[in-house]
């Protein structure tokens, strides 16, 4: 069913027209990056509201920006192919203050509504998302620059790329804040090291050559 719902969903939307069809969602390149609606699927779902098993389906909306990504590739654990798929931000319906599952029961009922709610929700969210964050620049005025104003509590402690991404963009658009910006990242990283973070664990022995790079 989740094919023929994608399937659907492409041949009916205008805005997703934009898009091709790729593995779980639907696929956009940018000249930066790519844009990606994925839509994971759960074929054993139970929906609540009709007491019937259901297919339900998860999108999410992820966005990426090359430009923080490729300088990083020589450093980092991931074999490259993981590395090429990595997105700079994502968000699903929750983060959003909108609908995260969707429902759709296996007898076929209300199928148009669901699906009309579905694709509603997908249209309204990519493109909030992809407006949202069209540039680097954007990137950074939204995630990073809001460290100046802030400590380090609003910082991811889970991951190392995100570490990366945040210092490539702040070197990139606001250089004259990069100090800043690194001193704070810079402590996180230093209590996500202490903690145990494994993904700092393995990056942090080739911090200083990483930063080095970066800084050159």
């Amino acid at each position: 069913m989740k094919k023929e719902i994608l399937q659907q969903l492409m041949a009916s939307s205008e805005y997703l027209s934009g898009f091709r069809l790729k593995g779980e969602g639907f696929f956009k390149k940018t000249s930066d990056g790519w844009e990606v609606i994925e839509i994971e699927g759960y074929t054993r779902g139970w929906n609540m509201e009709t007491d019937k098993p259901a297919l339900r389906l998860y999108p999410i909306y992820l966005r990426r920006f090359d430009i923080l990504h490729k300088w990083f590739e020589p450093f980092s654990f991931k074999d490259l192919k993981d590395q090429r798929s990595n997105y700079t931000i994502g968000f699903d319906g929750k983060m959003l203050d909108t609908s995260n599952y969707f429902y759709f029961p296996q007898d076929g009922s209300r199928y148009s509504e669901r699906f009309t709610f579905l694709k509603e929700n997908i249209e309204k969210n990519a493109k909030a998302v992809f407006t949202r964050y069209a540039t680097v620049e954007d990137f950074y005025r939204h995630k990073v620059q809001p460290l100046l104003d802030n400590g380090i509590s609003i910082l991811p402690n889970v991951g190392a790329d995100w570490i990366f991404f945040y210092l490539k963009s702040s070197q990139l658009v606001a250089p004259h804040n990069y100090p800043i910006i690194r001193n704070k990242i810079m402590k996180q990283v230093e209590m996500m090291n202490r903690r145990g973070e494994p993904n700092v664990i393995e990056i942090y022995p080739k911090l200083n050559e990483i930063l080095n790079a970066l800084e050159q």
